[in-house]
């Protein structure tokens, strides 16, 4: 009966619901652009309004008064000392919230009064306008008609956007007053002089509910129809029902009802509490708009609406005498179908509860039906069907069975060597929870995985705290970057790096050891190695995050011994450097000053003499030189100093002690702004560098020096075409005492001089050498902007 009845329904339904839609539709649409002719209307009427408004205080902008009184106001701020003038202002502006003093005498009366006579005959916003003021270049207050405004202004977005920006129109955002506890909106404009220079800015301030609600309210329709105004980001300015300043929270209803033209939409909640589907016209105001977003990045938009019982009251009227006239036509088909269904109800419903214990895999008696039609044939062939599958699932259970005992081996035997990996791993799902952890992550955490299985690091009660939780931050960072080049290389900031690295204070920057554990961190006094990895079971399904720790306790201490050892090495080249630079001079003091014991030759006392200053003087260098002040005056000042003006210097220098002429100088000099420094320490800077390079050209070859400026540094390049230096002392010419040249020939002191004079002016150097093509020195100083 079901089918019959269904044979003759479904056309009548179609028809019914292809009647009502294209009805509803027509509906819609006629409602539709009612809406968004109302909220075009208001949308222009408001933007004529303000349109005006800006019209004609545009004009009083032009007012002699008001323009000699803003000039005069600039020139008296003017002649206040830069250093005088905060006080100044604070002082002022305490007077003036106070009201002391005669407040009147802090601000221009006759530009106060030309604005009071104004709002007396623009009778039509006088009582909207809650404040009206203007401010000097400064953004110190010149006139007002009250005393609404604050003294200071310099602070307001809208002072910012006529004076910083040079705006010429200014709408600011719904605020509230705290004062008055008001919404306000702001409208600026420039005070221009006879240069059309912004000299000044005059502010007018509305009660948004006063100024705009008397355009909005007389719009009514139906019993609920009204129109509202909305910025773009869903904040009600003026609503016949909604309060000023209201914030719409569905960010849907705000994208439909805001668009670049005027149209209608249907939506899901009105932004008044009801959240039925319901029909809005909205219109942008384009003019109030442009001044808007080039103001404050906002849009205004007026939208029309009316409560959805209304607005659906003819569809609900359409659809109820559609299904009434449905309704009676299909009780007219079931009857009219009952007796012919009779024939064929008892065999379907016989094959339907066949072919269901069929599906549930239970013993069905062979069907007996004798219809002498199609249904007859039907049950023939789900006999059929029966007994081929009896016959196909023969022994189908125990295949199954040793299917199942196969799976469970493999991942008990997957489990096992997890399980036996000394390594401690997590696997993290999708939402950072943790899915599983092996027998070692129990054993380092001291506890069993039942207890946090599904929790996220961060929840866990795990010591100490801080080391966790950089684990969780990298996880999460890990999380993010996932399929970007070299995900598991999380870089450490300096706070982790302190935690979790042991530093040496006298290792370079590069150290081995800090580079070796970038990526480590500390439990239980134990340091482990750690690395995030993608986990994927199959193809399409759910991606997971592993996580590795493991314990590098021997080798980090390994690789500190060996640190040690470099170091102890180090300093054994730095004492034989001192014991080298000290003896010879030493010697010859204690000759000199045997002879003058002994008074052997009085007459060469004095020779004597000075030989013991000039040694004992050298010997004072070499210990000032170990402290890096060599040459440096503590007491000369921090001056503009020209770089390019001290290598010039450094170089004459250099060339001077050289005694040879076989040398050649290159020199491109770029344009370089000063920096701030100490003229001697540059100059010592680049001699030290130019030194090293004549000496390792010994007397003959080229030096080529250039200097540029790029962006915010400055970067000066000395190559020489010496020898070269050796790959393997690259890293240790800038030790102290470190040298390649013969005993006698030098301390080892110069470009640790140069690489201590550069730290503390914030540069840098760096250098390329190839053996037999001779070096490269890069320095590199910061310049502020």
């Amino acid at each position: 009966m079901g089918i019959v009845i269904g044979v003759g329904v479904v056309p009548l339904v179609l028809a019914m619901a292809i009647s009502y839609k294209q009805g509803n539709q027509s509906l819609m649409q006629t409602t539709g652009s009612s809406f968004k002719a109302l909220a075009l209307a208001a949308s222009s009427t408001i933007d004529l309004i303000i349109r005006e408004e800006f019209r004609k205080i545009n004009h009083l902008t032009r007012h002699p008064t008001l323009i000699l009184s803003t000039q005069a106001q600039n020139n008296f701020i003017d002649q206040i000392l830069p250093s005088k003038l905060s006080t100044f202002i604070s002082e002022q502006s305490r007077l003036w919230d106070e009201g002391g003093r005669n407040p009147d005498s802090l601000i221009n009366r006759g530009a106060s009064r030309t604005l009071i006579s104004f709002l007396g005959r623009d009778t039509n916003r006088a009582a909207a306008t809650k404040a009206f003021f203007i401010t000097d270049a400064r953004g110190i207050l010149i006139a007002s008609t009250n005393d609404h405004p604050s003294f200071y202004k310099a602070d307001r977005s809208s002072w910012k956007a006529i004076m910083n920006e040079k705006k010429g129109k200014y709408i600011g955002d719904l605020f509230l007053d705290p004062k008055t506890q008001t919404y306000f909106i702001e409208m600026a404009v420039p005070v221009v002089d006879q240069n059309q220079k912004h000299i000044g800015v005059l502010h007018r301030l509305y009660s948004a509910k006063e100024f705009l609600l008397p355009f909005i309210e007389p719009i009514e329709f139906g019993d609920t129809g009204h129109v509202m105004l909305i910025d773009s980001k869903g904040k009600v300015l003026v609503c016949p029902i909604l309060p000023t300043g209201h914030q719409l929270q569905d960010p849907n209803l705000v994208q439909s009802v805001t668009g670049p033209e005027s149209s209608w939409a249907k939506t899901l909640g009105d932004g008044h509490g009801n959240k039925e589907a319901t029909i809005i016209g909205y219109s942008p105001l384009l003019e109030t708009s442009k001044i808007t977003a080039s103001s404050n990045g906002n849009s205004w938009y007026t939208f029309a609406w009316q409560s959805p019982k209304e607005v659906f009251a003819l569809t609900r009227e359409l659809f109820l005498w559609i299904a009434i006239v449905g309704l009676v036509s299909i009780l007219f088909i079931a009857v009219a179908s009952s007796l012919a269904s009779q024939k064929i109800v008892q065999p379907i419903r016989l094959l339907q509860k066949a072919a269901g214990s069929i599906g549930r895999g239970e013993q069905v008696e062979p069907l007996n039906i004798k219809t002498g039609d199609e249904i007859e044939v039907l049950a023939h062939e789900v006999n059929n069907m029966q007994i081929l599958l009896r016959q196909t699932f023969t022994g189908l259970e125990q295949k199954v069975e040793e299917k199942t005992r196969e799976i469970l081996y493999l991942k008990e035997y997957s489990e096992s060597i997890l399980r036996s990996m000394p390594e401690a791993i997590f696997i993290f799902n999708q939402n950072l929870n943790i899915e599983y952890a092996n027998s070692a992550s129990e054993s380092l955490l001291e506890r069993s995985s039942k207890k946090w299985l599904g929790k996220t690091l961060q929840e866990l009660p795990l010591e100490p705290k801080k080391t966790w939780d950089s684990l969780a931050r990298h996880l999460v960072e890990y999380s993010n970057n996932r399929g970007k080049s070299h995900p598991h290389k999380i870089p450490l900031t300096a706070a982790q790096e302190k935690d979790d690295v042991i530093q040496d204070p006298l290792a370079p920057k590069s150290s081995v050891s800090t580079s070796e554990h970038s990526s480590t961190v500390t439990l239980n006094n134990r340091t482990f190695a750690y690395k995030f990895f993608d986990v994927v079971i199959k193809v399409g399904s759910e991606r997971r995050i592993g996580l590795i720790l493991k314990d590098v306790s021997e080798e980090k201490q390994l690789l500190d011994q060996l640190t040690r050892s470099d170091k102890l090495s180090g300093l054994g080249t730095l004492v034989a450097g001192i014991a080298h630079e000290m003896n010879n001079p030493l010697q010859s003091i204690m000759g000199f000053s045997e002879a003058i014991i002994k008074k052997r030759n009085p007459s060469k006392d004095q020779s004597y003499a000075k030989k013991i200053f000039d040694r004992s003087k050298h010997m004072a260098s070499v210990i000032l030189s170990m402290s890096g002040y060599v040459h440096s005056s503590d007491q000369e000042p921090i001056t503009k100093t020209d770089i390019n003006e001290q290598i010039e210097a450094a170089v004459k220098i250099a060339l001077l002690g050289s005694y040879s002429d076989d040398i050649t100088l290159e020199k491109n000099f770029g344009k370089l702004p000063p920096i701030d420094a100490q003229p001697n320490e540059i100059q010592q800077l680049f001699f030290k560098i130019v030194q090293n390079a004549i000496q390792a050209m010994e007397g003959r070859g080229t030096i080529t020096i250039s200097s540029t400026h790029n962006k915010n540094a400055i970067q000066v390049r000395i190559k020489d075409t010496g020898p070269g230096i050796p790959q393997e002392y690259l890293s240790k010419i800038f030790d102290p005492f470190f040298t390649t040249k013969e005993q006698g020939s030098g301390t080892g002191l110069g470009l640790n001089i140069v690489h201590h004079l550069l730290e503390r002016y914030e540069g840098s150097i760096k250098v390329n050498s190839e053996m037999g093509k001779g070096s490269e020195f890069i320095v590199t100083f910061p310049v502020a902007l």
